[in-house]
């Protein structure tokens, strides 16, 4: 039996040349659309008054990272349900809508939520754990800081009803970093000030480079390069603390920098179903 294994392999490396391991055995990087946000007055994007006024249409994007130890779903977007209201938005300064399920997407690569293996949240704030609920079978991976703060009565009373499942939910607590399937690969990196426990995923890919995807670090790219920052941060020093140290992880990895809300950025990914590897 096992001769014959090794003349099966020897066969296949004849018959297909071209085919590596790595495309059986690599990453595979998919951005799903999971919603949009309209701001029609930018000032809540700075304190010192830059964007007073300006409008800015931001994206809001989930990640699956498909790795042969596992999927690993990060961020859940807009509840689900947002879909299904008329105009498929809320109204407001900050209109979010929806127009694809993130439930839908996984559906189109075979995938249910219980199929998903591994589950973190950039942070709390619900256009990032809108859908968290429904992948409460999965390992949730999580900033001991953080989910402190998701699960405070207040927290809870104002975000909870996308989250809340997770309390329950088989979790793995890190500090600094963790790095998901023990290979230096996709590794979960604290950079708080967001929120008490924000956090931010690198992904090193064979073909496509290194990734780092910001969360809400960063909200938009004049953000990044005027270095303003969103009014709604748990703590503006640690946040300045996070961003030096983020950018100095970058520069090291020579990291591609995905601001996650970014339209442009979001533009200049694969369009789902096709994915980065």
């Amino acid at each position: 039996m096992k001769i014959l294994s090794v003349i099966s392999i020897f066969l296949l490396a004849i018959i297909m040349p071209n085919f590596s391991f790595a495309e059986i055995n690599g990453i595979k990087l998919y951005v799903l659309d999971c919603g949009s946000i309209d701001v029609s007055d930018m000032a809540e994007l700075s304190e010192n008054g830059e964007y007073d006024g300006q409008q800015i249409s931001l994206v809001n994007p989930c990640f699956l990272i498909r790795h042969p130890k596992g999927d690993l779903l990060w961020d859940t977007g807009h509840e689900d349900s947002l879909a299904d209201t008329p105009d498929k938005g809320t109204e407001g300064v900050w209109r979010s809508s929806l127009k694809t399920k993130l439930s839908t997407q996984l559906e189109s690569l075979g995938l249910a939520a219980h199929d998903i293996e591994f589950l973190s949240l950039s942070h709390v704030h619900p256009d990032h754990s809108g859908n968290a609920n429904k992948f409460s079978d999965a390992t949730f991976i999580v900033n001991k800081l953080e989910h402190q703060y998701m699960f405070r009565k207040d927290t809870l009373a104002m975000f909870g009803s996308g989250y809340s499942a997770l309390e329950q939910s088989p979790t793995v607590f890190f500090t600094e970093e963790h790095d998901v399937f023990k290979d230096g690969k996709v590794i979960i990196k604290s950079m708080p000030g967001h929120t008490p426990g924000s956090s931010v995923l690198f992904v090193r890919l064979e073909k496509s480079g290194n990734l780092l995807l910001t969360g809400d670090l960063y909200i938009h790219a004049r953000g990044r390069q005027l270095n303003t920052m969103l009014i709604y941060n748990t703590d503006k020093k640690v946040t300045q603390r996070s961003r030096k140290n983020f950018e100095a992880f970058a520069k090291a990895e020579n990291a591609r920098v995905i601001i996650q809300h970014e339209k442009q950025a979001f533009d200049s990914l694969p369009l789902f179903p096709l994915y980065l590897n």
